[in-house]
């Protein structure tokens, strides 16, 4: 607000700033072994531009109560004003305070300035506090500070007493400590008119924030960045070559695609590229920490970067090493506030993770999404702060050109419950009437506010809320509210010490175990995070391993690389334990005993306890089990199927406990509960009224058995590929409208799985048992057709038993016709034909309609007697079925059709391109994401697939980690088998073609390859044919055809058998061939020749049982 604008703004007459000299005498007295132009030159020696401004940025604050100051990066803002300042006079005997987003930001700030102002301003005048002990005081001249402690500090009695300038840096980020910040010093502004506020942004969008402030006045200051060179690389491999990258792929199978690619590009820049420092950008602490332990080189330093390493780690990015190139893998904390000088190449993945509240649901997702332009931006200008640089975006141009152009105010994402606690400790009632800076979300304020009355933290009065005397604890304690609860509850039920290692341990869960390295390391991790497991979940577990930890090891770091835990995880516990006793001794004169009551090795009245607390603050949180692993758990709150992490504990135990609660939500991009946590179920209803369980319990999965059904009837149930269980599972599905009702078959006990709510059980049960009594009545009649001699036909039944002789000229099939073959449902009309003719013997379906006038056959049934088939011309002829009428004709021939033996006809194929391990799956309109659930965790080729709704393509389902010697057909039968959704396409997705054989090359070894099968090798051509086609530059696959003698059946499939999944020595190893080969046969012989033989032919048609989609008769 401008002095026009506000009559807060004050101005003595005839001032001008002060010289930087002002001051120089009083700190010379101190520290006379110093020169005295020493701090000014240490300052102008990087040449700073900030410094142009300097007089100006004074005379706009003198003038202003608020500026808004933007400077660009590597302007100089965060060290130097302060410093401008301190040297001007203008704070006079108050503080001036500075608040950074982030600990490690103002930490190193700190520290920066106190080396740049070393005798300036006498010993401690520099200081950051970083912790919430707000008892302690500002006493410094310059304090460097986190907006969360600043904030917490104003909510202390002493309030703003003794600070005269606020600088709130980065307020770019607008993180909900931010914006809280700044509503409460608006607030103050009219109370300390002497109070002066400086608001600085790294980018120019401070619109909202001028006219928060009533239209302030805004200074700019520009930057000192050197060019940099975009690159956008959304292909790894077009920008450099397969041989010059890591071979990571064997121990990636369990990381993001992307931080995969990130390492890869790191690598490439590293072996191409001139020296310079490189910077890359990933999205949490553990890919963090993969990448570095994946990248090895002797000729660089890799270090890690992220917000919870201590100090000293931190430190260590800011290093030079002489001689070696330095590379560092971080999360965005390294977007703004730090400054690594010798950086020259940025890679930057697009991603970042955050944890997103979902109002309507009332749970944390925790989710990767894109970042905005403006943090492209800043991550880029990283690499040009000393010199010409270059960013690799491993991404395109138009994914940037589609990204929000300014990230979203955090107080638009979060969980309100701490933005409401210390509203109401600011004395606010009417918490919807607050003025924010951006007005969150009103049903995300609601749930806010019933979580914390849940807690018992807030109570309603007056038409406002006002703080319980556990919610003003949880205010002095400035954590998250759920786990302050936990930790007073179980400071009430005598568990001081477990209340706050749980507190601890919990904010830090998912990365206290190590499970990094090969296939092989990451079993071993495996196995040796088995004996810390405890049943009752991951909270218990984490709370183990801090136990063992703490219990006196001479050498922890070797004791937690002997047991694959992360050392940095344990200490960072311990230090936040530490801030957390000594926030509870100072604020509310707890003292936290050394010993632990609860042991996890012998079971307590402790565990039912603590499971009681940690229900008690999770309530939100709660989750049933579906009834059905595939399923997972069912969120109470959101009505959604997750499944448990695959790092959960109470997998080794191999439990699935009726009711759990989690901490939040996983979403990569399956949903995952993490932090799990078993509760018992006589605890739900102190939480939850009973009736209200018993109607969650209602909606569970029931399971029943359907037993002593034969092996076959089981296949013919299910059919080819299970297309006929997907028609059944989907009929009932319509029908209940239940998505989860499923039906799953064991071969191995004959048995029938049903899965269904209570309520649609019986009707499930009686429709899947009528199709089982159908396909048994079915095998029962099966017969098969013979013709004796020149006029007669004979049903033969099973053993041979001889069901029907036809001397007469009576007919026992029937064909069907119909305006719309290809539209009926094999299944459904059989039903329809068993419902009027219960005695079918046989059935067969055209394999091409054939036209006859308007109608075209579909197929055609044959019946135990004559009778049967009259009947089904009476009966049958003139329903309506599928929109059209049925006509149904006799078929009458007694001609003897001798035999034939067709020729054999074969098409085989190979990639001519690599598979990139991804494929493209084109889906029916609206079912994408039904084919994701489906198909979530299917099994292909040794490897479960992931499987994601395509960003690019509509109705397509992206999907990677395909093993790379699987084909479309294989993929294609996996996920029909998989759901019951219409799949139209699956196309894997192949890199360039290679320069492989010729034609007539691959005709040649296609040739030498069958000829050894051939009875006469001399003229092998003689027997069969080979053409292989001339491929088209976009076509993916080679493809030939073979042709054999219909003669050669044997030898025929012999070559086929022998080509099918093997590579010609012409071609590359991943150029498996495919063959496709359909031949019928049909031996004959006399009756006396088959007695001979007949236990020969018996045997070879029992091997042929084990064949895919081979089918025979047996013998007449």
């Amino acid at each position: 607000m401008s002095r026009s604008q506000d009559p807060r703004t004050f101005r003595p007459p005839d001032w001008a700033p002060p010289p930087p000299h002002r001051h120089r005498d009083y700190r010379d007295h101190h520290y006379h072994s110093q020169p005295q132009y020493q701090p000014q030159h240490q300052r102008y020696r990087p040449g700073l531009p900030i410094y142009a401004y300097r007089r100006r940025i004074l005379n706009h604050i003198f003038t202003n109560q608020v500026m808004i100051l933007i400077g660009e990066t590597g302007s100089g803002k965060s060290t130097q004003l302060v410093q401008f300042l301190a040297d001007s006079g203008l704070a006079a005997g108050g503080s001036i305070v500075c608040t950074q987003p982030r600990k490690i930001a103002a930490i190193s700030l700190a520290h920066r300035v106190d080396e740049e102002s070393n005798g300036c301003y006498g010993d401690n005048s520099v200081m950051s506090y970083s912790t919430l002990l707000n008892s302690q005081g500002f006493g410094s001249k310059i304090i460097f500070t986190t907006d969360s402690c600043l904030l917490h500090h104003c909510m202390s009695d002493k309030g703003l007493d003794g600070i005269s300038y606020i600088i709130v840096d980065e307020a770019h980020e607008r993180s909900l400590n931010t914006d809280l910040l700044l509503a409460m010093i608006k607030n103050k502004l009219l109370d300390r008119l002497d109070l002066r506020l400086i608001i600085m942004s790294a980018t120019a969008n401070a619109d909202r924030l001028m006219e928060y402030f009533y239209g302030c006045q805004t200074f700019h200051v520009k930057g000192r960045n050197f060019p940099v060179e975009i690159k956008y690389v959304p292909d790894i491999s077009a920008e450099a070559s397969l041989n010059t990258l890591p071979s990571i792929c064997s121990v990636a199978c369990a990381t993001a695609s992307y931080v995969t690619d990130v390492v890869r590009m790191v690598s490439f820049i590293h072996k191409n590229e001139e020296e310079g420092a490189i910077l890359a950008f990933l999205t949490s602490q553990l890919e963090v920490e993969w990448s570095c332990e994946s990248f090895s080189d002797p000729n660089a330093v890799v270090l890690p970067m992220h917000g919870k390493l201590s100090h000293v780690e931190q430190s260590l990015v800011f290093k030079s090493y002489p001689g070696k190139r330095k590379i560092i893998f971080c999360t965005n904390i390294a977007e703004t506030s730090l400054t690594i000088k010798d950086v020259k190449y940025v890679v930057d993945c697009g991603l970042a993770k955050e944890c997103r509240f979902i109002p309507s649901s009332g749970l944390n997702i925790l989710k990767v999404n894109w970042i905005s332009q403006s943090s492209a931006n800043q991550r880029a200008g990283r690499a040009g702060r000393t010199g010409a640089g270059k960013c690799y975006r491993l991404y395109s141009e138009s994914d940037f050109g589609m990204m929000e152009v300014h990230q979203e105010p955090e107080i638009r994402k979060v969980h309100l419950g701490t933005a409401v606690l210390r509203i109401l400790a600011l004395g606010v009632g009417d918490v919807k009437n607050f003025e924010f800076v951006d007005a969150p979300d009103p049903e995300a304020i609601n749930m806010a506010v019933n979580n914390l009355e849940q807690l018992g933290a807030i109570e309603c009065k007056y038409n406002g809320f006002e703080l319980t005397d556990i919610g003003r604890h949880l205010v002095k304690l400035g954590i998250e509210p759920r786990l302050g609860k936990i930790m007073l509850d179980c400071f009430s039920s005598g568990l001081k010490k477990e209340g706050v290692v749980l507190a601890a341990v919990m904010a830090n869960s998912s990365s206290i175990f190590c499970r990094v390295g090969t296939n092989e390391e990451k079993y071993k991790a495996d196995r040796l995070k088995v004996p810390f497991c405890h049943p009752d979940g991951d909270l218990f577990t984490s709370l183990a391993v801090y136990k063992k930890w703490e219990d006196g090891h001479e050498n922890k770091n070797v004791w937690c690389w002997q047991n694959s835990i992360n050392a940095k995880t344990l200490r960072r516990c311990q230090e936040t334990i530490s801030e957390l006793e000594n926030c509870l001794k100072h604020e509310l004169n707890i003292i936290i005993p050394s010993y632990w009551r609860w042991n996890p090795e012998e079971p307590t009245l402790h565990d039912a306890s603590l499971k009681r607390i940690i229900l008690s603050s999770l309530r939100g949180n709660l989750a049933m089990f579906s009834g059905h692993e595939k399923f997972g758990y069912q969120v109470i709150s959101a009505d959604q199927p997750v499944q448990l992490h695959p790092s959960c504990s109470l997998f080794i135990y191999d439990r699935k406990p009726e009711w759990v609660v989690f901490a939040e939500i996983l979403s990569v991009p399956n949903q995952y509960l993490v932090c799990v946590t078993a509760v018992d179920h006589d605890a739900l209803c102190t939480v939850h009224p009973m009736s209200f369980i018993k109607e969650l319990e209602m909606n569970k999965l029931q399971r029943k058995v359907i037993t002593g059904i034969g092996n076959k009837s089981l296949r013919r149930f299910c059919g080819k590929s299970g297309q006929n269980l997907h028609k059944v599972v989907s009929l009932l599905r319509e029908g209940c409208r239940d998505d989860r009702i499923t039906v799953g078959i064991d071969f191995s006990g004959n048995e029938v799985l049903l899965y269904a709510k209570q309520d649609d059980m019986e009707k499930v049960f009686c429709i899947v048992n009528y199709a089982l009594e159908l396909e048994a009545k079915l095998l029962r009649n099966e017969c098969d057709e013979r013709r004796p001699g020149c006029s007669g036909l004979a049903l033969f039944g099973s053993g041979a038993e001889i069901k029907h002789l036809e001397l007469g000229k009576r007919y026992l099939t029937v064909e069907i016709l119909h305006q719309n073959p290809w539209d009926i449902d094999e299944k459904e009309l059989i039903r329809l034909v068993d419902d009027h003719v219960p005695s079918i013997a046989n059935f067969y379906i055209f394999g091409s309609f054939q036209s006859t006038s308007n109608e075209m056959k579909w197929g055609k049934f044959t019946f135990l007697k004559p009778e049967n088939a009259e009947d089904a011309i009476s009966k049958l002829n003139g329903i309506e079925f599928h929109g059209s009428l049925l006509k149904v004709v006799p078929v009458c021939s007694y001609k003897n059709p001798g035999l034939s033996f067709p020729a054999v006809k074969a098409k085989v194929s190979w990639p001519r391109k690599p598979s990139r391990g991804h494929a493209l799956v084109t889906c029916a309109s609206g079912e994408a994401e039904f084919v994701v659930k489906d198909c979530f965790a299917l099994g292909v080729g040794g490897r479960y697939l992931n499987c994601e709704v395509s960003k690019k393509y509509e109705n397509r389902v992206f999907v990677t980690g395909v093993p790379f010697h699987i084909t479309e057909p294989e993929l294609y039968d996996a996920f029909r088998g998989a759901t019951t959704r219409t799949i139209l396409d699956i196309r894997l997705l192949r890199g360039p073609s290679t320069a492989g054989p010729s034609v007539s090359e691959c005709e040649e070894a296609l040739m030498r390859e069958i000829s050894q099968f051939m009875p006469n090798k001399n003229f092998p051509g003689q027997k069969f044919h080979v053409q292989v086609f001339n491929p088209e530059e976009r076509d993916s696959m080679m493809r030939a055809s073979i042709t054999f003698d219909g003669s050669m059946h044997r030898e025929a499939a012999t070559a086929l058998d022998h080509l099918q999944g093997s590579v010609l020595p012409c071609c590359l190893p991943w150029q498996i061939i495919q063959c496709q080969h359909v031949f019928h046969s049909t031996v004959s012989c006399p009756t006396c020749i088959y007695n001979v033989i007949s236990q020969a032919v018996g045997s070879l048609l029992e091997s042929f049982r084990s064949k895919k989609e081979v089918s025979f008769s047996e013998p007449l």
